[in-house]
């Protein structure tokens, strides 16, 4: 996991919108800073060897469940009520949507809105669990998959993921949008197996796209990120450029040409494209976070802090975007607004290892209380692997702190 050391460097993500849109984003690791990669409805994983399109369909047949009875149907309305109220008010719909759940644990609609719930607030393991109980009732709910493996990827379990799709690609080979989740979290489980499979999984996209603009434009998208992963940079350039003359008012495909001219070394390029995607479309917050990035890399903290406040505006539950808009108030010297970004991160995701290096570093060397310098640091090695890349400079902060 890519850390946010110092005030030059900023963050990669992993979340999205539940059921991730065209706009939705990953991330990726830039040269000085990390950038953020357009995942767009792409998978990774193990690899598998399934059913091409174009094989027959055997669809997962929906169980024809008993009716529910009038308490927790009431219960139920109740917690969709709260829900379409909007997202300040779901904590308060989790209360009538479990007392549905107790009184007929056959809801499964229910336990989906719940996942719906704990993803929203961050508490991805949970959400795993809720949709899980949904489908074990109702295995046939496309749209609770989807919401699973989403959950999944963003519990940093792709390989999971990968199984779940690729469960579901062989009783429907030519779902599209489903192939090119499983080739995003094929990706973003990294390793050779998965990243050649994950290139499978593009080129049967390109094929099975046909005259379909929209999905050739993803699929061009879902082989250049792929070919991004393996850094091969000239090939996603050049995949993406094909999808750009075929959509150019694609935000998606501008942010990822933005991100291959910075891995290349070539930053004002990468930020006009980066500015590109901002225009066409003022809330993709990817790309103000990408622009972010060149500005920190450049030492313009200020330019930094009023890009990442926008995206923060738009996506208050972005934990990374939360870091990196820290780093960027402490390079500007507003420690008491870095603290707040990092504290709201931890509120998003607890025992986030940014977040609690990050605080560390700020209790350390800026507001020197050892005491909490030491515990956030102590809880960020308690939170990575030994393989971490700023593992080592904590274990030195807190040899200094002892």
């Amino acid at each position: 996991m890519n850390l946010i050391p110092s005030p030059r460097a900023a963050g990669r993500g992993r979340k999205m919108n539940l059921i991730p849109s065209p706009r939705g984003a990953g991330r990726g690791l830039g040269r000085g800073a990390a950038l953020l990669l357009t995942l767009l409805l792409a998978p990774a994983g193990c690899a598998h060897k399934g059913k091409g399109p174009g094989a027959a369909a055997s669809p997962i047949a929906p169980v024809v469940l008993p009716k529910t009875n009038a308490e927790a149907q009431a219960a139920f309305d109740e917690g969709v009520r709260l829900m379409r109220m909007g997202k300040r008010h779901y904590k308060e719909a989790r209360k009538p949507l479990q007392r549905a759940t107790e009184l007929d644990g056959r809801l499964f609609e229910a336990w989906h809105d719940l996942g719906v719930i704990e993803t929203t607030l961050g508490n991805f393991d949970k959400s795993v669990d809720d949709f899980e109980r949904a489908l074990s009732i109702q295995p046939g709910a496309r749209r609770t998959l989807l919401a699973y493996g989403e959950s999944l990827r963003r519990a940093h379990r792709p390989k999971k993921a990968a199984s779940v799709y690729a469960k579901w690609l062989e009783s429907d080979p030519n779902d599209f949008d489903m192939r090119a989740r499983y080739g995003q979290v094929l990706r973003e489980a990294g390793d050779q197996g998965s990243l050649d499979e994950s290139l499978e999984q593009a080129r049967l996209l390109l094929g099975a796209a046909g005259e379909n603009v929209s999905h050739t434009v993803i699929a061009y998208n879902a082989l250049a990120l792929t070919y991004y992963k393996m850094g091969k940079y000239e090939l996603a350039e050049t995949a993406l450029k094909k999808a750009s003359d075929l959509d150019p008012k694609s935000a998606f495909v501008w942010n990822n040409l933005g991100l291959v001219a910075f891995e290349r070394g070539h930053d004002q390029e990468a930020f006009l494209d980066f500015q590109k995607a901002s225009e066409l479309d003022p809330k993709y917050v990817q790309a103000r976070l990408n622009k972010a990035v060149v500005y920190l890399d450049c030492g313009d903290y200020k330019k930094a802090r009023t890009e990442l406040e926008r995206a923060v505006e738009i996506d208050p539950n972005d934990a990374e975007a939360q870091v990196a808009l820290g780093v960027a108030a402490r390079g500007d010297g507003k420690f008491d607004l870095a603290r707040k970004a990092y504290e709201r991160a931890l509120d998003i995701e607890p025992d986030y290892p940014p977040a609690l290096y990050n605080l560390g570093v700020l209790y350390m060397d800026f507001d020197k209380v050892p005491a909490k310098a030491k515990d956030y640091l102590t809880q960020y090695t308690q939170a990575v692997g030994n393989d971490d890349a700023k593992r080592a400079d904590a274990v030195s902060r807190l040899k200094e702190l002892k």
